[in-house]
């Protein structure tokens, strides 16, 4: 089956499911006022340096201050760096220190980046040690290194890859090269690489006339990001339903990716680009707790402060037999290694994972397990790490965490039964609403389109997404008519032509 990057924009939320081999295998959400920040780089300012830590709180501009560990703290102010009008970076090596009170004090300036967004009640993380992310290379300015991507196989293109890379690189700085670079040609690589080393000259010469604090550099959004770190030779087909998305998209195609053989699509059917995929449906299931294995067992997925649990049961699958007992287990074992990873994937789960799988006697079973778990994170872009299963039957995995879990974006802690559980956010319903109203203002021949919808999730749509009601009452010459249910569930509505 076919891979696919669809891409659902509107005014106010961009959604993008990567789809492999006809299952989504990936989902990112950004909602325009609330924008994802990793990956920005700011001037701070220095508010508290916290020895006992070994860590400093950084202005950046945001409602929380931003974290900084003293291992991620890299002294500019003793790096040499020259911005020069062709582009080109001289520079010597700064210094890290061994304490952070060295390093920083309070109301001092630094130049950071966000590596992982702010999550609950945590601010951003931050780091001074740089990364620019190309189409082909990511440009570390603070590290002298080469690294060559592990999935590009083959020794003979990983040395070119390396030399070319070494050639062109300004000493002291490091390049990461990425996967999509293996077989591009010699000029494609080095006008990657010195586009980013522009770039960061830009910002540091930026960051010598402003006061902190003060964003200096801006990660693209979600449409351009997709398609610059997404979009692979895999990729058949890029579908999005939005004409200036469709723009972007093409236009970054023809700067950067001028070999892609995939084919760029304008979706303009009536019917929504997700639900004509399948895409909708398999996003409601990824929030559900629960989920089947075609054996008949299952995988039940919890979430807790400290991490996530993963317990796998055979269900009604039990077999005949001892000997068919044991296969049995193992069978089911399997096919949750290959699920844990899809719903890991999916669901974007960080952090400490805990996999208890079913008790297995026979070692050589549990070291087939482990092997299928490990091989089915092979295609996972985000680093993790995983134990060896113990006798027990319990595996325990980590992942980087650079953004909120699905679940941590889409929904809340459940008021009613005392955060136990979780409920969908009233932005999350809201949007469902927007989806419905649109689908509805296209297909039907009312002149009225009726909302019912509890009050807290009434009075955002009419604030903060007044302009798209407007929008879209102009643009179907419909009227939207709203009507607050105080007894409503967060997640209950109506969307018909009558009123309820």
């Amino acid at each position: 089956m076919s891979n696919l990057l669809i891409i659902n924009s509107t005014r106010s939320e961009t959604r993008v499911a990567l789809v492999e081999d006809g299952l989504m295998a990936e989902l990112h959400i950004e909602r325009s006022r609330e924008r994802g920040i990793v990956g920005n780089i700011y001037k701070g300012k220095i508010l508290r340096v916290l020895p006992g830590m070994q860590a400093a709180f950084v202005d950046i501009s945001h409602e929380k201050a931003g974290f900084l560990h003293a291992n991620d703290v890299y002294s500019f102010a003793e790096d040499v760096a020259v911005y020069e009008e062709d582009g080109g970076i001289s520079r010597g090596r700064g210094k890290r220190r061994k304490t952070i009170q060295d390093s920083l004090k309070p109301s001092q300036e630094i130049l950071i980046q966000v590596a992982k967004e702010p999550i609950s009640t945590k601010g951003a993380r931050l780091t001074s040690h740089i990364s620019l992310p190309g189409r082909y290379v990511v440009f570390m300015p603070t590290v002298s290194h080469i690294g060559i991507s592990k999935r590009i196989g083959s020794e003979k293109e990983r040395r070119r890859l390396k030399k070319v890379v070494e050639k062109a690189r300004p000493e002291g700085t490091g390049f990461i090269v990425r996967t999509v670079s293996a077989g591009i040609s010699e000029d494609k690589l080095i006008n990657d690489m010195e586009m980013l080393i522009k770039l960061w000259g830009e910002v540091l010469e930026k960051h010598n006339r402003v006061k902190a604090p003060y964003l200096l550099y801006e990660e693209p959004d979600l449409v351009v990001r997709s398609v610059r770190d997404l979009v692979s030779a895999d990729i058949e087909k890029i579908i999005i339903d939005s004409k200036s998305g469709f723009s972007e998209v093409t236009a970054f195609i023809k700067k950067y990716l001028p070999a892609f053989e995939g084919e760029v699509e304008l979706y303009d059917s009536e019917e929504p680009i997700f639900d004509a995929y399948g895409v909708e449906v398999e996003i409601e299931r990824s929030l559900e707790r629960e989920v089947g294995l075609s054996s008949g067992g299952s995988i039940v997925i919890d979430r807790s402060e400290a991490l996530t649990a993963i317990d796998v049961n055979t269900g009604g699958n039990i077999g005949s037999g001892n000997s068919s007992v044991r296969e049995t287990i193992l069978q089911t074992n399997l096919e949750a290694a290959d699920e844990v990873a899809y719903q890991v994937r999916l669901r974007n789960i960080g952090g400490l994972i805990i996999v208890d799988f079913i008790d297995m006697e026979n070692p050589k079973h549990r070291e087939k397990v482990h092997k299928r778990l490990t091989e089915a994170f092979d295609t996972d872009r985000v680093p993790s790490n995983i134990s060896s299963i113990s006798e027990f039957g319990l595996v325990e995995m980590t992942r980087k965490r650079t953004r909120e879990s699905l679940q941590q974006f889409l929904c809340e802690p459940c008021a009613n039964c005392e955060t136990v559980g979780y409920v969908k956010t009233k932005e999350t319903v809201a949007y469902e609403i927007m989806r419905k109203v649109q689908r509805a203002s296209a297909f039907e021949e009312s002149k009225n389109i009726h909302v019912k919808a509890r009050t807290d999730v009434i009075d955002f749509i009419r604030t903060t997404e007044k302009r798209t009601i407007k929008y879209i009452e102009s643009e179907y010459e419909k009227k939207i008519v709203f009507k607050p249910a105080k007894n409503y569930h967060i997640t209950e509505f109506d969307v018909s032509t009558k009123a309820k």
